[in-house]
C-alpha cells in the first residue's frame, strides 16, 4: 500500500480536454452608452478567461477579444444589459 490509500498507482491516465477560441461574432461587445461603469463590474467577476477588462474606474470596461471563449456567462449578469452579441 502506497501512503496508506490503500492501493497502489500501476498507470496514469491522461485527459486531453481541447478547448476553442470563439469566432469574432460569438464575442460580445459592451455598449458603452449602456453600461454604467460600476466600480465593482459583475461581469468581470464571472468571466472565467479574464477577458473583461477595466483600465479606470468611472469608464465602461472592454471586452478582450483574444481571452474570450464567447460562453456569454457575462450577458445575464451585467445589471445594466449594457453586454450584448451582434446578430444573437
Amino acid at each position: 500500500m502506497a501512503g496508506g490509500l490503500g492501493a497502489e498507482v500501476t498507470e496514469v491516465c491522461t485527459v486531453v480536454i481541447e478547448t476553442t477560441k470563439a469566432q469574432a461574432s460569438t464575442i460580445p461587445r459592451i455598449v458603452d452608452d449602456l453600461c454604467l461603469a460600476c466600480r465593482k463590474c459583475q461581469a468581470r467577476d464571472v468571466c472565467r478567461t479574464k477577458a473583461i477588462l477595466q483600465i479606470d474606474r468611472g469608464e465602461p470596461p472592454f471586452i478582450d477579444a483574444s481571452r474570450c471563449y464567447g460562453c456569454r456567462a457575462c450577458i445575464p449578469v451585467c445589471p445594466a444589459g449594457a453586454i450584448v452579441v451582434e446578430g444573437a
